[in-house]
């Protein structure tokens, strides 16, 4: 019974800090949407939520949440479907191909920061480097010697700089016109309750083939069905997709929950050099992309930009940009490194690791 009594206080206590994690994502969401700061919604959230995090308040976002904000930005994102939706689908192949030389760059740019200008070893270097797929590169850091701890502090960061930067640049060169276009039809409750429902079927389908991003994923195509037969009359409610964008990134800045940011701190120099590099990187191949495949620079820019595939199909959303194009983009991108990872591991299994295992890299 003591056990018992000891446990329910914890759990209301975990309850509490989660809401009080939300309420501040919501709260930073919406001050940053009332100034009209681009992505707002969502990175407004992000920022607020890893400001908690650093003085100790801010909780973990629990699955339901985690698949509530999933599936909610899948079916607003999927609602954008339409006739006219892939008239850009011709340019797919020859721009995702440019997608994947951009990643083989924008990663060798960034090891050679790490690598050149910090001293870091080259593998450990490389890992850092990787746009994408965290949990595995982390996970194998441990097994190589390397500072697991500096290569999480740096993959996580990337994600955070992409979706509080990314805004910024591409309102600037389009001369302060971007921005979702107010839709003139949006789809009444019961419409979204039940495509709520089958995007949620759908989401879970794709989990269960171990499928990376499977919920948002499957939401998405599950909407975009329904909205392309015409079953659904418009888009997402600005409600809807609001709370959505507020849900993730209160699920992104909750990645630094017991986080150590003199860690952080002691690597942050770095951190934007690397990954400054790769944003730069990627919008040279924007702009090539722009001019090459006649999608505008913002497509472009959120479709190669070197990570965060959730985080960047809600930013396209939000911007008014084309997601599905962005969408296509980063799945391929999810895919290539996926297939790419395990020979490169091997690869960098046979260098000198560098550091002993254990051994601190400075």
């Amino acid at each position: 019974m003591a056990a018992a009594d000891h446990a329910q206080p914890q759990a209301a206590h975990s309850y509490g800090a989660e809401a009080l994690t939300v309420a501040t994502g919501a709260a930073g969401g919406v001050l940053f949407a009332s100034l009209h700061i681009p992505g707002g919604a969502m990175s407004g959230s992000v920022i607020a939520v890893a400001a908690l995090s650093a003085i100790g308040r801010a909780a973990p976002i629990s699955a339901p949440l985690r698949i509530s904000a999933l599936v909610t930005m899948g079916v607003a994102i999927g609602a954008v479907v339409g006739p006219d939706t892939f008239a850009n689908i011709a340019a797919y192949p020859a721009s995702i191909a440019m997608m994947g030389l951009c990643v083989i760059v924008m990663t060798l740019a960034s090891t050679a920061v790490w690598s050149l200008v910090f001293g870091w070893p080259p593998a450990m270097s490389l890992l850092a480097s990787v746009p994408g797929s965290m949990s595995y590169i982390v996970s194998v850091s441990l097994t190589m010697g390397a500072d697991a701890a500096k290569v999480a502090v740096v993959q996580m960061s990337r994600v955070i700089f992409l979706v509080t930067i990314l805004p910024w640049i591409i309102v600037w060169e389009s001369g302060g016109h971007m921005g979702a276009p107010a839709a003139a039809v949006v789809d009444t409750i019961p419409v979204l309750l039940q495509t709520i429902v089958a995007g949620l079927f759908g989401g879970w389908l794709l989990q269960q083939i171990g499928m990376q991003g499977g919920m948002l994923l499957g939401a998405l195509i599950v909407s975009g069905v329904i909205h392309f037969y015409g079953l659904a009359p418009g888009r997402a409610p600005a409600w809807f997709l609001n709370g959505g964008q507020i849900l993730l990134g209160a699920w992104v800045g909750s990645r630094f929950v017991g986080f150590d940011w003199r860690l952080f701190g002691a690597i942050c120099l770095g951190t934007v050099a690397a990954v400054g590099a790769a944003i730069g990187l990627s919008m040279a191949f924007a702009a090539l992309a722009a001019n090459f495949f006649g999608v505008s620079f913002g497509t472009a820019l959120i479709a190669y930009a070197p990570g965060g595939q959730d985080a960047m199909m809600v930013l396209a959303l939000s911007l008014g940009v084309d997601p599905i194009f962005v969408s296509a983009h980063h799945l391929a991108r999810y895919f290539m490194i996926n297939v790419s990872l395990p020979f490169l591991v091997a690869w960098l299994r046979r260098q000198p690791s560098g550091a002993p295992a254990g051994e601190e890299i400075q």
